[in-house]
């Protein structure tokens, strides 16, 4: 990983018909196998992944130095699909520097992202072109609340942010998004 200030920007393009980001230099892919925890129905979310073991998101990125004042940006794509009627959804996390804030700004289909803070839980609606901030020591995870595609956005945050997933273990997310008809459902967590 580069430690330093880069010299000189760079670019990145997002390929809108077939969700992809360009001049990515590092990509990530999380599958049924990956969410131990996530789901409510967490044996049924064990037999799907030995069965046929779903992609349920993919994260693109675009790294630069970890240093203070630089950004990381990344474009996921999170796939339809339920566990059980609880809708897909991103791992979740806390930054492990909790005065560092982050923005989405949603490319492509239909969800929701969930913050949480101690006991208080948010969420905004996720649409084509809605930009939601992500205030800083607050947890966040997205949700996929359409069976029709693929929810897809752009995030940016500090280079220095880093992600803790294992606090969202200690601090489970308070609120589940379950199918209910052609819509959702909030629900408590564990």
């Amino acid at each position: 990983m580069m430690y330093e200030k880069i010299p000189a920007g760079f670019f990145t393009a997002f390929d809108r018909q077939n969700s992809l980001l360009y001049n990515a230099d590092d990509y990530e892919e999380r599958k049924l196998s990956d969410l131990q925890g996530c789901f409510v129905a967490e044996e049924i979310r064990h037999q799907m992944a030995l069965q046929e073991n779903k992609t349920v998101y993919r994260v693109y990125k675009k790294t630069a130095p970890l240093v203070a004042g630089e950004l990381l940006q990344a474009v996921t794509v999170l796939f339809p699909g339920t566990v059980n009627g609880e809708f897909f959804m991103t791992r979740g996390h806390y930054h492990i520097h909790p005065k560092c804030a982050e923005i989405f700004f949603c490319l492509g289909g239909r969800g929701l992202l969930l913050l949480q803070k101690g006991n208080e839980t948010k969420w905004v609606e996720m649409k084509p072109d809605v930009i939601a901030y992500i205030p800083a020591g607050w947890g966040h995870r997205t949700v996929n609340t359409s069976l029709a595609g693929p929810l897809v956005f752009i995030a940016f945050w500090p280079a220095v942010a880093g992600q803790n997933y294992q606090r969202r273990l200690k601090e489970p997310f308070g609120k589940r998004v379950f199918q209910a008809d052609r819509s959702y459902v909030i629900g408590d967590g564990d």
